[in-house]
C-alpha cells in the first residue's frame, strides 16, 4: 500500500466515524450537586452515584434525571441539551454519511449547562424554608452568566439579590462587589465560589 492509499484510507476512516464523536467523544463529564450533600444521582434509570459528584454521562437527548434522599422529596428534571458544534463541522466534512454515525452514537448532542445543584425538601406536609446559604448556591448556579457579568461592570439585579443575603450595608455596596469580583475572577467553579463567599462572610 503507497503512501497516497494510506492517506486516503486515514481520511476515510476519520469521516465515516463522524467528527463530532472523534473531537468530543460519545460522553460528557456533568457535575451534580445537591443540598443536603449525599442525594443518589439517576440518569435515565443508572445510578451515578451520591452528591457531590462528577462523572462521564453519555451524550444523548430526553434523558431524565433524579435526585433522591431518605427524608426528602424526589427531584426530577430533564437533563438540557444543545447541538454540539462539532457536528456542524462533520456535516460539512464527513457529508452524510459522518453526519449519521454522530446522531447514531449520541455524540450530537452537547449537555448545557454541565453543572446542577438543586434544593431537596423534606418529604413533610410543610416543608422548610429556603435557607440563605441555599439560595446563594441556587443564585450562584442558575444566573451564574449573569451574576459574573454584573459583577464584572459594578452591580445589578442578580448582584443586589446576593447583597441582601449577605447582608451588605449601603455604604459597603461598591466594596464588596468589587471583592466578589475577585473571587469570581480567581474561581471557575460556580458552587465552590458559591461556597467561599458563605464561608468569607459567614452566612447563616
Amino acid at each position: 500500500m503507497n503512501y497516497r492509499q494510506l492517506i486516503l484510507l486515514a481520511a476515510i476512516t476519520i469521516l465515516s466515524t463522524g467528527c463530532a464523536s472523534v473531537v468530543s467523544g460519545t460522553d460528557q463529564k456533568l457535575t451534580f450537586n445537591s443540598e443536603p450533600e449525599e442525594a443518589t444521582v439517576t440518569v435515565s434509570g443508572r445510578v451515578l452515584g451520591k452528591t457531590p459528584l462528577t462523572v462521564p454521562v453519555d451524550r444523548a437527548s430526553n434523558q431524565s434525571i433524579s435526585f433522591e434522599k431518605e427524608g426528602y422529596k424526589t427531584h426530577i428534571a430533564q437533563l438540557s441539551t444543545t447541538t454540539n458544534p462539532w457536528f456542524f463541522g462533520n456535516i460539512v466534512l464527513g457529508g452524510l454519511v459522518g453526519s449519521t454515525t454522530d446522531g447514531v452514537s449520541g455524540a450530537i448532542h452537547e449537555y448545557s449547562p454541565d453543572q446542577y445543584f438543586v434544593t431537596l425538601n423534606p418529604d413533610t406536609l410543610t416543608g422548610i424554608s429556603t435557607s440563605k446559604p441555599r439560595r446563594i448556591k441556587e443564585i450562584f448556579i442558575a444566573f451564574s452568566g449573569e451574576l459574573r457579568h454584573e459583577l464584572a461592570i459594578g452591580g445589578g439585579e442578580k448582584v443586589d439579590t446576593v447583597l441582601k443575603l449577605l447582608g451588605t450595608e449601603t455604604s459597603n455596596k461598591d466594596t464588596t462587589i468589587r471583592a466578589l469580583n475577585q473571587l469570581a475572577l480567581a474561581n471557575e467553579n460556580d458552587l465552590e465560589l458559591a461556597n467561599t463567599i458563605i464561608e468569607i462572610y459567614d452566612v447563616q
